[in-house]
């Protein structure tokens, strides 16, 4: 995708849903969309399947330029040799589980039999052999998406397109299947790009995740860059929990701003370029790289606080410490709750504590 804008015109006025974004994803590679509603993410999908046609700019696909501007190239989605899994399953209630999956090969030509084979090897690849007879209502929602996906790569490896398609199961069930997919993805080997506002579906299934805000990426990185080392406040706060501490610069030493905060001096690495003395700033930390103890404060930032309130969680336990009237969430694996109303010491490290301008 090259420098891709896509405008639409109401009587409101004018909304850049796509505001000259390129990208580009390899065989292979496990890209994930991420940001919130209305950032652009499902406009960018559609305009690589062809249901949507950019403004401005370029796609190609397995090197074949199928959209451009300035050429007044559009193929159509059925001439771009992509699959696509939708929200809502997308299969044909009057068709069996096999001849769903068999449609796109039977589509575009392939025999009947040899349709029908490859059909009943995607489904065995979904652990689905035994429902090639059955109809999509028969079938629970889990099940009609394993259909949906099989239909997606039966036409072997290639470029897979993905709506946001668990969003419509349960818990347990979407993580049976994203375990499934990534073994899928695996196996077969196509390249995918997959929308979805689920911060921990990204990082569970992405080789990249992009981060979308209004229409430009915020950031592209692995999930560990786009988790560990936000490029933005932006970033920071919409993958994952994060605190927020305000405070101004005091000054520098080696890698470390100083930073003076309502929980006393904090030290912290610079998250962006330019910070310097006197500016006002934005210092955030992660739930899980704050604990509640005394730590050897050349390493740690610590203060004390009085804890307000401990939410028991199975896995881990969630701490919230009033300190200098800045709430401060320490997650903690494993341990019980602490009695409220305890004054303890809360400390985060000096390495994890990231710097933003405000």
């Amino acid at each position: 995708m090259r420098n891709l804008t896509k405008v639409y015109r109401t009587r409101r006025g004018d909304h850049v849903a796509l505001d000259n974004v390129s990208l580009e994803i390899a065989n292979g590679e496990f890209v994930v969309l991420l940001g919130p509603s209305g950032c652009g993410k499902t406009t960018l999908l559609r305009c690589i399947a062809g249901l949507e046609e950019p403004d401005s700019g370029e796609i190609y696909i397995n090197g074949r330029l199928v959209f451009s501007s300035a050429q007044k190239i559009f193929l159509p989605p059925e001439k771009r040799e992509l699959n696509m899994v939708f929200q809502s399953y997308a299969l044909w209630p009057h068709l069996s589980v096999i001849e769903n999956v068999a449609y796109p090969l039977r589509n575009g030509g392939t025999e009947g039999r040899v349709s029908l084979e490859r059909a009943r090897e995607a489904l065995g690849l979904m652990g689905l052999e035994a429902y090639g007879s059955a109809y999509p209502g028969q079938l629970s929602g889990g099940q009609q998406q394993r259909v949906a996906l099989a239909r997606a790569v039966v036409s072997g490896d290639g470029l897979v397109l993905f709506d946001e398609p668990l969003s419509n199961l349960d818990a347990k069930v979407r993580d049976r299947l994203r375990v499934e997919l990534l073994s899928l993805q695996e196996r077969i080997g196509f390249s995918a790009v997959y929308v979805t506002h689920d911060q921990m579906e990204a990082l569970a299934l992405a080789d990249r995740i992009a981060v979308m805000d209004i229409g430009r990426f915020a950031q592209v990185g692995t999930p560990v860059e786009i988790y560990d080392t936000p490029h933005s406040r932006y970033v920071a706060q919409f993958v994952g929990s994060a605190n927020e501490i305000e405070g101004e610069v005091v000054g520098t030493e080696g890698a470390w701003v100083k930073v003076m905060t309502p929980l006393g001096e904090i030290a912290g690495v610079a998250a962006e370029d330019g910070i310097a003395t006197g500016q006002r700033v934005i210092l955030i930390v992660r739930p899980e790289h704050c604990v509640i103890n005394s730590t050897d404060g050349a390493s740690f930032n610590v203060a004390e606080g009085v804890l307000e309130r401990s939410l028991y969680l199975g896995s881990l336990v969630q701490h919230m410490v009033k300190v200098a009237e800045t709430e401060i969430t320490v997650s903690v694996s494993g341990g019980e709750p602490l009695e409220s109303g305890a004054k303890v010491p809360v400390s985060f490290a000096k390495n994890r504590t990231r710097v933003f301008r405000m």
